[in-house]
């Protein structure tokens, strides 16, 4: 499985920025809008074994994919699981540890590419350049809130 990760350091608690990202309506904020990311059925806020159902936008397809969190410990970590999706596989893991400005946010993404048609046109390159682009967006997005104190 290939592996992708990013840290973000934000001006706020752990607490506060678990309690913001663990709801989907938030995340759908903080995602790039050319994502399209569309939750079909999620709850209003995630706690172990939530389903979170959404499509987004993603190679010019779109994709629906449906995500169990397989682990909850609050204000330090969730992980989320696809059960069904575009790839083979793909588990993130959402850390956030004290820090001295405020916290530290790691994820954490394994990911299989799929087989088949769709595992011809995309590689594990073109799949982490992607992230990488979805999550500078986010962490900006993110900075901005927690700059404003919407983040607290």
């Amino acid at each position: 499985m290939a592996m992708f990760e990013h840290e973000l350091i934000l001006p706020c608690s752990p607490s506060a920025a678990f309690e913001f990202l663990r709801r989907p309506v938030n995340i759908a904020r903080i995602s790039e809008p050319n994502m399209g990311l569309k939750f079909t059925s999620a709850p209003d806020v995630i706690e172990e074994g939530s389903l979170l159902e959404f499509q987004i936008v993603s190679f010019n397809q779109v994709h629906k994919s449906a995500h169990r969190i397989s682990r909850f410990e609050p204000h330090s970590i969730f992980e989320e699981v696809q059960e069904k999706g575009p790839l083979a596989a793909w588990e993130h893991v959402h850390r956030f540890e004290v820090h001295p400005e405020g916290v530290r946010l790691i994820d954490e993404i394994d990911f299989e590419l799929p087989g088949g048609l769709l595992g011809l046109f995309l590689s594990e390159d073109k799949i982490l350049d992607s992230l990488e682009d979805g999550f500078f967006y986010r962490s900006n997005q993110l900075q901005q809130l927690a700059n404003a104190g919407e983040i607290v």
